[in-house]
């Protein structure tokens, strides 16, 4: 590398890593105290973490959730780092690289200033913020997501060669979250991009079946441990039924539930560390409620929409070049027709590939239907219409799902400014200071968002004991072993079996559902069970005795021992 001709690249990504890894160091102190606790399924990767790492613990049917992290994770743990903190260290690491690829996927695009204050925009994000340092996957996922859009673009800008990093890229990223399939119809798409679809085929034959190739090896080895281990692919089966489906079971409300809370991913006064709070726009009162946007959202938003509609006027504003292509302006006028009056009423597939029809028709109206800049904002668009249509079908919604979907909106926040900027003729330096300022005020804001807030858990509730509940449960866990040296021989029940799963390092079944019925003790003692540990003052009668008690956390015991 010529460091004088990537100097400034080299302050660039220096300044984004000392920022990004300063924001994850934050992040890890305060959910390394905190623990996993408030958010259940990451015990689930935890168990699945110590079923590779060699123990027999967990709901064997939650072995067929992804597997990479957890099968990372178990590297550290045969190494001697037995603890939740090291998925949550694990899982936050791939924060950082998701940040580094969107510096480099944007400066396929944009000068450094821009991709760097791209980088950051997306960084700070309220719904990645929370995520960061919590053991879930949806950061890892965004993070491969990422690499593998920029290897897809650069295998088309540059050389086919980077199909052969791309494909085993997505791969990976499925068996982290299987949404980042969503990324082979982006590759796709990209190969109806070119001038000549079939003649690129042709010419690039050995390199395209090469990276099949890559990738079915990938994937090969993830299935060729899955039926060693005898274990279920029940991640992959989730896929498919939820790609097959309708929506119609949705109500109107909750179609509309990821719009309605845009704003809080973009901006929002009640969210760092702990969680995203997000809040309700009462038309009656024209105020918000439970929680409302920041300043910061709404100038997003608004640089968004210039940018859309200059993007538009841009578009439409040659009347020859639409006069020209009048067959392809119907065929996108029609096709986009039908994916809007068939959408949630047919399955996701079709809906995307109605929409993929209307959107080339849109682009080869284009002079130069290759991947230019043009080009690339087509992808991008089309990166952000895919996982929309997914999460939209989709009938769980939750804030976190959308985080997919951001790398993209960063995108178009600087896509948006360079085009405000081209419209005012903006000189060097207002081009400069303006990006630099931007994120400058976001962090202030992120900063003070933080040091004001009280801590509140990922379903935005407060907590009396927000850094010692998970303690709590560890301390009993600890306690039961010194006082039974063969409690694996016992039958535990847990509220949280879970939890106690891990803890213990053995199966302990989880009853929080139907602990509160009345007959509950009855089962008990039917089923044999030795101990049994709730995180509430529960009525358990005899022959049941309270044992030991951590805060909110009670170990009872059977006399009948």
């Amino acid at each position: 590398m010529n460091l004088k001709e990537n100097k400034k690249d080299i302050i660039a990504i220096s300044s984004l890593m000392i920022i990004v890894t300063a924001i994850t160091l934050l992040l890890l102190n305060i959910d390394g105290k905190a623990g996993v606790y408030y958010v259940r399924d990451v015990y689930f990767y935890l168990n699945n973490a110590l079923f590779y790492a060699g123990y027999t613990v967990g709901l064997a049917d939650m072995r067929g959730l992804s597997p990479l992290i957890p099968m990372i994770t178990s590297l550290f743990f045969r190494m001697g780092f037995l603890s939740d903190f090291t998925i949550i260290a694990v899982s936050s690491s791939f924060y950082v690289f998701a940040i580094l690829g969107m510096y480099f996927l944007l400066r396929l695009r944009y000068d450094e200033i821009l991709s760097f204050a791209g980088s950051m925009i997306l960084s700070t994000f309220p719904l990645v913020i929370v995520w960061v340092t919590k053991g879930m996957l949806d950061i890892p996922g965004m993070c491969l997501s990422i690499w593998a859009v920029y290897f897809m673009i650069l295998s088309f800008k540059r050389s086919p060669r980077f199909l052969l990093v791309a494909s085993p890229l997505i791969i990976l990223g499925f068996f982290t979250r299987f949404t980042v399939l969503l990324m082979v119809p982006v590759l796709l798409i990209q190969f109806l991009l070119v001038d000549d679809p079939i003649g690129y085929l042709r010419a690039n034959v050995r390199e395209i079946i090469l990276a099949i190739a890559a990738g079915a090896l990938v994937f090969a080895v993830f299935i060729g441990i899955y039926l060693h281990l005898d274990i279920g692919l029940f991640f992959v089966s989730q896929g498919g039924d939820i790609s097959n489906s309708t929506n119609n079971a949705i109500s109107g409300s909750n179609i509309y539930f990821y719009i309605k809370n845009f704003l809080f991913y973009l901006g929002t006064p009640n969210y760092i560390p702990y969680s995203l709070k997000t809040g309700t726009f009462d038309l009656s009162t024209m105020n918000w409620t439970l929680s409302y946007p920041s300043v910061i959202a709404y100038v997003l938003v608004l640089i968004l929409i210039a940018g859309l509609v200059l993007y538009v006027k841009n578009i439409f504003a040659n009347r020859e070049l639409m006069g020209e292509n009048k067959i392809k302006l119907a065929v996108f006028i029609i096709a986009f027709a039908v994916f809007i009056l068939t959408f949630l009423k047919i399955s996701i597939i079709l809906s995307i590939i109605i929409l993929s029809i209307s959107l080339i028709a849109l682009y080869r109206m284009r002079n130069n239907p290759n991947i230019d800049d043009a080009g690339f904002d087509f992808i991008m668009f089309y990166w952000f219409a895919v996982n929309f249509i997914f999460i939209t079908y989709y009938h769980i919604k939750v804030d976190r799902y959308f985080m997919p979907i951001l790398p993209a909106v960063a995108y178009f926040i600087i896509l948006s400014l360079t085009l405000v900027f081209d419209r005012f003729k903006a000189g060097k330096n207002i081009r400069a200071i303006v990006p630099v300022a931007l994120v400058c005020a976001i962090l202030l804001c992120s900063g003070a968002f933080a040091m004001s807030n009280t801590p509140h858990t990922y379903d935005n509730l407060v907590h009396p004991n927000f850094f010692t509940a998970a303690s709590e449960e560890k301390a009993v866990g600890e306690w039961l072993m010194q006082h039974d040296s063969d409690y694996m021989n016992r039958t535990i029940w847990a509220d949280r079996g879970g939890d106690m799963s891990f803890i213990l390092r053995m199966h302990v079944p989880s009853y929080e559902r139907v602990s509160n019925e009345s007959h509950f003790t009855d089962e008990m003692v039917k089923n044999n069970v030795t101990y049994f540990i709730t995180k509430d003052n529960k009525t358990i009668n005899e022959p049941y005795v309270k044992l030991y008690q951590n805060g909110e956390v009670s170990l009872y015991e059977s006399r009948y021992l």
